[in-house]
């Protein structure tokens, strides 16, 4: 992790919305509860050691869409990956957090080389925000078990996730885990 002095870190957490975490809910995430409570750990270290922390959120502008509707409660966030206050909360309602959005911005007026990213899906919001990142010239950390896949059609969720991670690894970011990057951030001068 090392080599770069006066490294500055942004935590952004995404789409941690009950959508991905209820029963009935069509997009439940089987490893869900691990990947919150990893994402827990992760923005309370960060909080800690006073990095930033950006929430992003999808919400549907598509008014029939049957996931992340607007006024819905399953677009609110899951407790324990609840923004605090004075954390930015950026709205997104295409897979990645850069696109019509100021998370560039943010991190800009932030100093903010460096991001980590965390939440969910593994394969689609997180994967897209981590290559626009990579193509901004951030450097990225892609932090595997604090992000998950769910199945699709006969591709387990598992494969999925770990393809993910692999193709990430292999070009747009540094994979690591939840315990590496606390690691870091309780050694580091961030």
């Amino acid at each position: 992790m090392g080599g770069k002095k006066n490294r500055k870190l942004a935590i952004i957490c995404i789409d941690m919305q009950k959508e991905y975490f209820e029963k009935e809910r069509p997009l439940r995430v089987p490893d869900g509860s691990q990947v919150l409570a990893n994402v827990s750990r992760l923005i309370n270290t960060g909080r800690d050691k006073g990095v930033l922390v950006i929430h992003v959120r999808h919400i549907s502008k598509n008014p029939f869409d049957s996931t992340f509707r607007a006024g819905t409660p399953s677009i609110e966030f899951i407790e324990g990956a609840f923004p605090r206050e004075g954390e930015h909360v950026v709205t997104k309602s295409r897979p990645g957090a850069f696109y019509g959005t100021g998370l560039h911005e943010i991190l800009c007026k932030n100093g903010i080389n460096t991001v980590a990213i965390c939440g969910l899906l593994s394969f689609m919001c997180c994967d897209t925000t981590a290559r626009e990142a990579h193509a901004r010239g951030y450097n990225v950390l892609f932090v595997k078990d604090a992000t998950a896949a769910i199945n699709i059609n006969n591709i387990p969720a598992e494969t999925i996730h770990n393809v993910t991670c692999a193709v990430q690894g292999w070009l747009f970011s540094r994979v690591l885990t939840t315990d590496e990057l606390i690691d870091f951030l309780s050694r580091a001068h961030i």
